[in-house]
């Protein structure tokens, strides 16, 4: 079949570059360059990514106590936080995340914090890990690491805000 395609194609034009998969049966082809010439003077190459080289990105849960009496250093490095999360939501690393409360406090009141919740996308927990170890909360104080769930986690529904 291959042969059959490439005695049409006239050998002063480009052409796609087929090649036989070793996955799927004899007379399937995997594309791997699409050189094409549109104009005699133009010529575009389309590359055909493998989907398996990029690893893929595991959504993971993770569950962040606070230490005990970690309010007010809480309240007081939360700007710094929240800035230093806004490169990491705009990369889509992290996908959801906010404060773990003791109740939902009225009108005008401080929330009582018991911690903090966040849906990570990444390729292992050793990344994730690393992302909460250079979070401000981390280092200053607020989070207990030590008690800290990074949980593997997979979506089944996610509704934006």
């Amino acid at each position: 079949m291959l042969a059959s395609l490439r005695s049409h194609i006239p050998k002063t034009k480009s052409y796609l570059t087929l090649k036989p998969s070793p996955v799927l049966s004899n007379c399937h082809y995997r594309r791997q360059l699409l050189p094409l010439t549109f104009t005699p003077n133009v010529n575009v190459t389309v590359n055909i990514r493998n989907m398996s080289s990029a690893p893929a990105k595991k959504e993971f849960l993770c569950i962040l106590p606070d230490f005990p009496g970690a309010q007010a250093k809480r309240l007081e490095v939360r700007p710094s936080h929240l800035e230093g999360v806004k490169p990491l939501v705009a990369a889509g690393t992290i996908v959801a995340g906010g404060a773990m409360l003791e109740s939902h406090p009225a009108e005008g009141e401080t929330p009582a914090f018991q911690g903090s919740m966040m849906l990570a996308l990444a390729e292992n927990e050793a990344e994730v890990r690393a992302i909460l170890e250079n979070d401000i909360y981390a280092h200053s104080g607020v989070w207990d690491l030590a008690k800290a769930k990074i949980i593997p986690f997979k979506s089944a529904v996610r509704k934006e805000l």
